[in-house]
């Protein structure tokens, strides 16, 4: 394993091949050889310095700021312009309302976007903590959640960025 050739790759990672490489380093350092625990080490330090400084980077930029970088940075994929546009066209529908609006079934649109906004989390801000288990509401990076009717819309300055990019919501009628 050639840990400077990883460690080049880094800013390029997703956060989540970020957390993949991250949870391989912590298996190595409890069961790999002593190179490959000090490759591991090694690998987790920069990690923790190049996502401080990604934070760092975007701490005092205005949202729609971030909004447009992250976007740009990370193009959205097909679906995520589905997902994000499904978003705008209902706001203050529920996850099963979503994913059906879209398709599919269950609350798979909940599960894709929170994974969509996880993945330029750094680029972002960070989730805020839900549940006891203490981790992160990722959907609740762009969106905004009513617990009352467990309904989501758009945060305002995400729906402005959005548009600067070319996604916007359908004309209403």
């Amino acid at each position: 394993m050639n840990i400077a050739k990883i460690i080049e790759t880094l800013p390029e990672k997703s956060a989540e091949e970020r957390a993949r490489m991250r949870d391989n380093a912590d298996r190595l350092l409890t069961t790999g050889t002593a190179p490959q625990q000090a490759a591991a080490q090694q690998l987790k330090d920069v990690l923790d310095t190049l996502e401080a400084q990604e934070r760092d980077a975007v701490r005092h930029m205005p949202v729609a700021e971030r909004v447009v970088q992250a976007f740009t940075k990370r193009p959205p994929s097909e679906t995520e312009e589905k997902l994000l546009r499904v978003l705008l066209d209902n706001p203050g529908s529920t996850s099963s309302a979503l994913t059906q609006a879209i398709g599919w079934r269950a609350q798979s649109w909940h599960l894709h976007f929170g994974t969509m906004c996880q993945n330029r989390e750094a680029d972002l801000w960070p989730a805020e903590k839900s549940g006891l288990e203490d981790k992160g509401f990722f959907s609740g990076i762009l969106a905004e959640f009513d617990p009352n009717g467990a309904t989501f819309t758009m945060k305002p300055e995400v729906v402005g960025a959005l548009a600067q990019l070319g996604i916007h919501a359908k004309a209403r009628a």
